[in-house]
């Protein structure tokens, strides 16, 4: 992704760690701020929900920082400190092609302490000027991901794509 496409989401990361702070999960601490940028973290996967109706219609790239990886390449559990980003860019057509448009939104999880109502994550949502979205945690993303229970809540896995051995660490 280019980085005049991520520059406006880089900015709005920041005011992401305060958003996640008002969410209903209890905060531990302010020593896990957000990224100013996404160079620790590794793109791991991409996804497109063409239905206009869903909340998080768009197409979707996700990046998880250092301390997922591990558990990311094993399906799970993930360690507390896990912290998936994603961003959401809107769907544009011409005829039967989807093209990217615009920034929609910035999905973050974080795996914490304390958040059992959610499977032990916090969840949130903003849009791409970095406020929050008026979003129920529980109902709007949780009950969501509670489809993958056995993933740890994690939709995203590692590809091996066409036999070549690629995954998220070695770079093929």
């Amino acid at each position: 992704m280019s980085r005049s496409k991520t520059f406006p989401y880089l900015i709005a990361l920041t005011a992401l760690f305060a958003a996640a702070t008002t969410m209903a999960e209890p905060q531990q601490d302010d020593s896990s701020a957000m990224p100013k940028n996404l160079d620790d973290y590794q793109f791991i996967n991409a996804i497109a929900i063409d239905d206009p109706e869903d909340l998080l219609h768009g197409f979707h790239h996700f990046y998880l920082n250092k301390a997922g990886i591990e558990a990311f390449l094993q399906g799970g559990p993930y360690p507390v400190g896990a912290e998936f980003v994603g961003l959401v860019y809107e769907i544009t057509r011409d005829g039967p092609i989807r093209n990217e448009g615009e920034g929609k939104a910035i999905a973050l999880m974080e795996k914490v302490e304390g958040a059992e109502e959610t499977g032990g994550w916090r969840f949130a949502l903003l849009t791409p000027d970095g406020s929050a979205m008026d979003i129920d945690p529980a109902k709007d993303c949780f009950d969501c991901h509670t489809q993958v229970s056995e993933r740890d809540f994690v939709f995203s896995q590692p590809h091996h794509v066409g036999g070549l051995g690629w995954t998220p660490t070695n770079g093929h």
